[in-house]
């Protein structure tokens, strides 16, 4: 077998060497690079280390599978981004409970969904609770359960608004037909 391989096996065994090596420096490239990503993602990073060191590529596989979705950074920026905005909407006042827009505390109903929030004081015109018996302003007593009707919605709504603005808007007269000097 020597003889026929006899020219090769110096190639065989350079091989067989560079391999060794390559695997050496793969299986702790392995180690490092799960160690690094558990510390990142807050999980046990020296037993997956370790896990690695000992079984290789089968714990790295087993790490992929369980390890936790997110950064330890990415879960602190979201966790930011949410207190940003909540603070965001405790400066901005209340929202819409349909439509969860952004509301001033004296509308009457949503500019965007259109549905009733309050509704007008009897005497002042301020904007009351449904459910309150007395306005806060001028201590008039409210009708309990009286409820302004809610604001059209879809098709009619466009329809009454386009109505609304064209009763409000001037109308152009015509311009006389100019006659043809022939």
């Amino acid at each position: 077998m020597t003889d026929i391989l006899g020219p090769v096996m110096p190639f065989l065994k350079l091989a067989g060497q560079l391999a060794a090596v390559f695997y050496v420096v793969f299986h702790l490239s392995l180690v490092f690079w799960v160690v690094r990503d558990a510390q990142r993602r807050g999980a046990m990073a020296w037993f997956w280390g370790v896990a690695t060191l000992l079984f290789g590529v089968l714990s790295w596989a087993v790490y992929l599978v369980v390890r936790p979705p997110e950064t330890l950074d990415d879960a602190h920026e979201r966790e930011l981004e949410i207190a940003a905005r909540e603070a965001e909407l405790q400066r901005a006042g209340s929202t819409c409970p349909h439509c969860f827009k952004p509301i001033e505390s004296d509308y009457l109903i949503c500019p965007t969904c259109l549905k009733q929030l309050k509704k007008p004081c009897s005497s002042c015109g301020r904007p009351v609770k449904s459910s309150w018996t007395v306005c806060p302003y001028c201590k008039t007593r409210q009708a309990v359960g009286e409820r302004v009707p809610d604001a059209p919605e879809g098709p009619a709504a466009e329809d009454h608004a386009q109505t609304h603005v064209a009763s409000n808007t001037p109308k152009k007269k015509k311009a006389a037909p100019a006659q043809n000097e022939a």
